[in-house]
């Protein structure tokens, strides 16, 4: 069996998935020939950091901004036609990739993997099988593609969902999203594990996991529920944001006797964090991590998640049965998570004026996270990465047709010149013709602010993409 996985690296979420169901598929068939690539990478490095670097940028400074382009990407004809037609010219950057590695079946974690893919079969360029996981817990029209033989989806509510968007329920397949299975195993020995990192086993243990939090924003959640008065431990993971871990690292330094495990040196020793000065006082045992593997290890000690409500993120806590309090998500597929878990018991929604006192009733009444638990364990989807196995094993066993492979003959240099100029013209009059529309909540005052900050993104997406097709043109 050869399996060929695309992805991307907007959001950790698209390649943690591709990385757990290689594992299971490696885990399941020694013999199998299984490659993981980074689709937006592998077709064009520019336009791959035009929308790795706009999502960051977007979701993290602008968050009201990139919600607006979410939508409109969903609904507005112009913008959609627009990732439609960028993807379709992006496809035929792939046919090297089939022609070397000759896979049985293509698996996308990531919409515009299904976009591209689904333009070579719809051309009859190649007849490969493509399963398209949506790694979110509501659909987005870019994964809806007619080259597409099976959907994986988070929930059996999300069948319902992409029927309505025009799905053969029959291809939709509720498997959960894939994730290690690791997750769904229980820490039978959670007393010792909780000792052996020093922390008392009969308290209850708070996980904050923070990459992608801003500094200011998850500081003050922390110090908010540090002053709590009930007694809890409390897990930090970081991630890679080090500008994060230095503060922390700096805050627990003045309070090492509630500092779990040994101090760590900051990344950068001689700049002095100006929240060491403030000499916080600590009442709550912590222990901080930059970056780890084991994040199912702490999950399956932990009583509570604090978190950004990613796809991959909260699949896993689910997986843990680890109730979740949601905070600052994205608006978008984030937002659309935070919906369907808190719809279904299995979260809670918090901001940072009143992550403290959510967290002081659920630790002090933990009746309702009990209940979430219950739920947690009712709507996961067990061994999830092995099912989605399945399907591709049976996707790959209905194949009646002869495989067609493509070749390099199928490509045309001069036809994708011409395909840039006019993907530029159009990309071009788009963005520079789009409104963006002020959310009701933002004051007045901000109007302008929030104009000036969507003009700066336009020149930004303008200057990357000139760019781009300048590099095009040499090569």
């Amino acid at each position: 069996m050869r399996v060929l996985i695309l992805s991307a690296r907007t959001g950790g979420g698209h390649m943690r998935a591709a990385q757990a169901l290689e594992e299971a598929i490696k885990e399941r068939d020694g013999e199998a020939c299984v490659e993981v690539v980074d689709g937006l990478e592998y077709v064009n490095h520019y336009y791959s950091k035009l929308l790795v670097d706009g999502y960051k940028f977007s979701a993290m400074k602008l968050p009201k901004v990139y919600g607006v382009f979410y939508r409109a990407s969903n609904n507005d004809k112009n913008v959609y036609k627009l990732v439609q037609k960028t993807n379709s010219h992006y496809a035929k950057r792939f046919i090297p990739l089939l022609a070397r590695f000759q896979p049985d079946v293509i698996v996308s974690t990531h919409p515009f993997m299904s976009i591209m893919v689904s333009r070579l079969i719809e051309k009859g360029i190649t007849n490969i099988p493509l399963v398209s996981i949506i790694t979110d817990f509501a659909p987005h029209i870019s994964y809806i593609n007619q080259g597409v033989s099976q959907y994986i989806v988070s929930s059996v509510q999300m069948v319902d969902e992409l029927e309505k968007l025009g799905v053969d329920r029959n291809i939709i397949n509720p498997t959960g999203i894939p994730i290690q299975p690791i997750f769904f195993e229980k820490d039978e020995n959670k007393e010792k594990t909780l000792g052996d990192m020093g922390f008392d086993p009969n308290l209850k243990t708070v996980l904050i996991m923070a990459g992608s939090f801003g500094v200011t924003d998850i500081l003050k959640i922390y110090e908010n529920i540090n002053e709590l008065d009930i007694d809890f431990q409390i897990i930090v993971i970081t991630g890679k944001n080090p500008k994060l871990f230095d503060a922390f690292n700096s805050l627990l330094s003045c309070s090492e006797s509630f500092r779990v495990g040994q101090p760590q040196p900051n990344f950068d020793d001689e700049k002095e964090s100006a929240r060491k000065q403030e000499k916080i006082s600590i009442t709550k045992k912590t222990k901080l991590i930059y970056f780890t593997d084991e994040v199912y290890k702490y999950m399956h000690v932990a009583d509570l998640i604090i978190t950004k409500p990613g796809g991959l993120t909260v699949t896993e806590a689910l997986a843990s049965c680890l109730p979740m309090a949601l905070f600052k998500g994205i608006p978008g597929q984030e937002t659309e998570n935070t919906e369907y878990l808190c719809n279904n018991n299995l979260a809670i929604s918090i901001k940072k004026s009143t992550a403290a006192e959510v967290v002081f009733q659920l630790l002090k009444y933990p009746e309702r996270l009990i209940s979430m638990r219950e739920s947690c364990q009712r709507l996961n989807n067990p061994d999830s990465a092995n099912k989605v196995v399945d399907v591709i094993e049976r996707s790959i066993r209905e194949m009646t047709e002869p495989k067609l492979l493509p070749t390099t003959d199928d490509l045309n240099p001069e036809t994708d010149m011409a395909e840039d100029e006019e993907l530029y013209d159009e990309f071009s009059r788009v963005v520079n013709d789009f409104e963006y529309e002020e959310p009701r909540d933002i004051p007045d005052e901000l109007e302008d602010y929030f104009e000036e900050k969507l003009q700066k993104l336009k020149e930004q997406f303008k200057k990357i993409t000139d760019f781009s097709i300048k590099k095009n043109e040499e090569e």
